[in-house]
């Protein structure tokens, strides 16, 4: 048993408004248009139709240009759906706000005077409120521009001390420039709860934006809607940068041209998340693990307070992984497992002993086998204290890194004692071949007394594979899984982000590690392995093995071609001689020495591949065919590593009942989504080209709609049959031309040259027959 720890759809002028209250008139309600000839650059658009409490009609006239009765848009123009008649599109004027108009919702009047702003071209915001002094409710909002006003000037003090203020060069910072705009809407509480618009100004003194693409970036208009904000957070929680989430929304929109928002909105909204967890950070995560632990018993959690009663070290450690510390390090896949995680304030010796001991206790009180660590002094301090039969060794890939450092100068050009100190280190078998080797590397190149190479002898048995060859370390020589794992955690965890975000994370690598574990279950279970020989051997242990511990043992199968057996006593005494050199670099040209009592069944190398690994090595199998030994005895088939379920195996700790996994409500939200966004844009787009299929889809869109709390226009004063509302004007409308004759005397229903409808001419045809 071993153990590596680490413990460190918005709209453009081609689409419609989104209906939240009261944006859009034209997005609102069923319209019906007619187009007027286009005369003199000015263009006409009737729009007529049912809105709210009464009837609407609205005529708007906006600058165009002769091109076949289609008015050029500008930022002051919408498309509505209807806007198509006889294959001619016309674009109508929103409207605008009136004193008298009624909404249910302060809210409501904010989104629909900044629908209008959005299409007139400039930006809004709340100048200021009145509270009622009885109740301490809003009463009174005045929405202007956002030129209103003046901008504040900072006063420089030229007389006094310099201080680093003045000096310090200030970022660069652009501004948007106030002119006293007149522009502003104001809405009162009514006594029935609703608001009403009681003053409204349209003017402006400033030049507005003309290009109704690039209103998207005025400040009031940079708006992520709710449901996207949910989606931005689920991208937030796995991880995803900014620029990743924007680019993913940006493609749900059909492309960054159509998102409403910028990649800064983004980052801006996921520096609030962050901010949600300041200061309260580790209170959720003590409550979500107290939770845990209601939910699962065996989930272990610890920490420590300051004198400030601050958490100063915690630890926690699942059930599963409790489960799994019986048997593994690394399952019986090969695949490493979390087996705890930690975090310190500091790294000092008392901080590790009090790590490793919660950690200790979580597990049962039982000490590791084995650990590899880094060459922390403090760590190895507090290992020496709290686990007192564990083998601790030092990562060889660390001391040889830093051994670089030191004697790469000194190697540098001397290829042939860089040789022999990578053939010492890395190639002894033994304490004895190691000691012996080092000792002629001394010699040969007359470094006795150098300092740099005595040092590294003097922690040799902290670090040289040769004084391991004995421990069961599996696939184990350096904290290589460790490290990745770290890597791991960084594609996982942002630095920026929160305690219980990395939490949250961790537990996520936890479920991807037991996903592998599956996979790798169902492989062993469903595929059968491609032979590479016909020995019998390799067929035994496909059965008994692990598909990823078969490879491993069928690679070593492989291995043994490359040898030949000389006896040295008999059956009992065999050196297996390479022909060459073998393809695995660790045994490379030399030979090794095999002892066999085959009656009992025992065998041992000098490579002891079987000691450090569990599995036997080509040397050994090759003395098996020399010897015609067909099967590999029962106890060089570790359990560890076979693919039968163990009673107490810690892969299997879930306990689930069987049952259908279903997607939680928020993230079905979610992909739902997702869905539909990417399949209205598949439907959408090929048909932008196309007037013809713009002007279906955009009936159909219109027929989608949910109208909410349109705004009430209040008539005031005059009689209802002599009152005609159009926004800020009260004129009579202009009769429609009879779409059969052009005539304006009567109506198209009433046309006297009206053909018959189908059915009615069925009808009379079929009464000529029957005459």
């Amino acid at each position: 048993m071993s153990l590596v720890t680490h413990w460190e759809v918005v709209p453009d002028l081609n689409t419609i408004p989104e209906h939240d209250g009261a944006e859009s008139v034209l997005g609102e309600v069923p319209t019906q248009v007619a187009a007027n000839s286009v005369h003199s650059g000015v263009g006409t658009a009737v729009v007529s139709g049912s809105y709210g409490h009464g009837n609407v009609l609205i005529q708007a006239e906006s600058g165009g240009v002769e091109s076949g009765g289609v008015t050029v848009p500008t930022a002051e123009t919408n498309f509505s759906a209807d806007d198509v008649e006889d294959g001619i599109e016309v674009i109508s004027t929103p409207q605008e706000p009136c004193v008298g108009m009624v909404f249910a919702t302060a809210d409501a009047a904010k989104k629909y005077y900044n629908s209008y702003a959005c299409h007139a071209g400039f930006s809004i915001r709340i100048d200021s409120s009145r509270e009622s002094k009885k109740t301490e409710e809003k009463t009174k909002y005045i929405y202007v521009c956002q030129r209103a006003g003046v901008n504040k000037k900072e006063k420089v003090a030229t007389d006094g001390p310099i201080t680093e203020k003045k000096i310090v060069r200030e970022r660069r910072r652009d501004y948007v420039e106030r002119t006293c705009c007149p522009a502003r809407m104001i809405v009162r509480r009514t006594p029935h709860g609703q608001w009403e618009v009681v003053h409204f100004e349209k003017g402006h003194n400033h030049e507005r934006v003309k290009k109704f693409s690039l209103t998207k970036y005025l400040n009031s208009h940079r708006n992520i809607p709710p449901e996207e904000k949910e989606f931005i957070r689920f991208l937030h929680g796995c991880n995803i940068t900014s620029t990743r989430a924007f680019q993913i929304m940006a493609d749900l929109y059909g492309g960054i041209d159509n998102c409403p928002y910028t990649e800064g909105d983004v980052k801006n909204l996921r520096v609030e998340y962050r901010a949600e967890y300041k200061c309260k950070d580790m209170k959720k995560t003590l409550d979500y693990f107290s939770e845990l632990q209601k939910e699962d018993p065996d989930f272990y959690y610890s920490y420590t307070l300051d004198e400030e009663d601050r958490v100063e070290n915690l630890f926690w450690v699942d059930s599963a992984a409790r489960k799994s510390y019986e048997l593994y390090g690394i399952d019986r896949n090969g695949i490493t497992i979390q087996l705890g995680c930690g975090f310190l304030r500091n790294e000092k010796t008392e901080s590790y002993v009090w790590l490793f001991s919660e950690f200790k206790n979580a597990m049962g009180g039982k000490d590791l086998l084995n650990i590899i660590t880094d060459q922390d002094l403090a760590m190895k301090a507090a290992i020496v204290v709290v686990f007192e039969t564990s083998t601790h060794r030092n990562c060889r890939w660390h001391i040889m890194e830093n051994a670089r450092k030191v004697l790469g100068p000194f190697l540098n050009g001397k290829e042939e004692l860089s040789d022999d100190f990578k053939d010492c280190v890395s190639f002894s078998f033994s304490p004895a071949e190691f000691e012996s080797k080092w000792q002629a590397m001394l010699d040969k190149h007359e470094i006795n007394g150098d300092q740099r190479f005595e040092h590294l002898y003097e922690m040799r048995k902290s670090w040289v594979p040769a004084y391991f060859m004995q421990r069961f370390f599996p696939f184990l020589q350096t904290t290589t899984r460790s490290e990745g794992f770290n890597a791991v955690l960084k594609r996982y965890v942002n630095p920026k982000n929160s305690i219980y975000n990395f939490v949250q994370q961790y537990k996520k690598i936890q479920q991807m590690i037991f996903s592998k574990q599956d996979l790798q279950e169902a492989v062993t279970v469903t595929k059968v392995p491609h032979y590479l020989t016909g020995h019998p051997m390799e067929r035994q242990m496909k059965e008994v093995y692990t598909r990823k511990l078969f490879n491993v043992f069928q690679q070593e199968l492989q291995l043994s071609s490359s040898y030949y057996v000389v006896r040295v006593e008999g059956d009992s005494l065999l050196d297996v001689v390479p022909y060459r050199s073998c393809l695995e670099e660790l045994y490379g040209p030399r030979t090794f020495r095999v002892t066999a009592a085959k009656s009992d069944g025992l065998y041992s190398c000098t490579c002891c591949k079987f000691q450090r690994d569990g599995v036997l090595c080509c040397h050994i199998l090759k003395v098996f065919d020399t010897l015609a030994v067909r099967e590999v005895p029962e106890w060089y088939i570790l359990p560890r590593w076979s693919a039968e379920i163990l009673a107490d195996d810690g892969v299997e700790v879930l306990g689930e009942s069987l049952q259908a996994p279903k997607i939680s409500s928020s993230g079905k939200h979610i992909v739902r989504y997702s869905r539909i966004c990417t399949s209205f844009n598949k439907i959408i787009v090929p048909h932008m080209g196309d007037d013809e299929g713009y002007s279906i889809v955009s009936k159909h869109l219109v027929n989608l709609v949910v109208v909410q709390d349109p705004p009430i226009i209040k008539r005031q004063g005059r009689p209802r049959e002599k009152r005609y509302k159009t926004g800020l004007d009260l004129v009579p409308p202009k009769p429609k031309p009879c779409k059969y004759c052009t005539s304006t005397e009567h109506t198209t229903a009433k046309c006297p040259t009206k053909p018959p409808r189908k059915r009615t001419q069925q009808l009379a045809d079929m009464a000529i027959k029957l005459v």
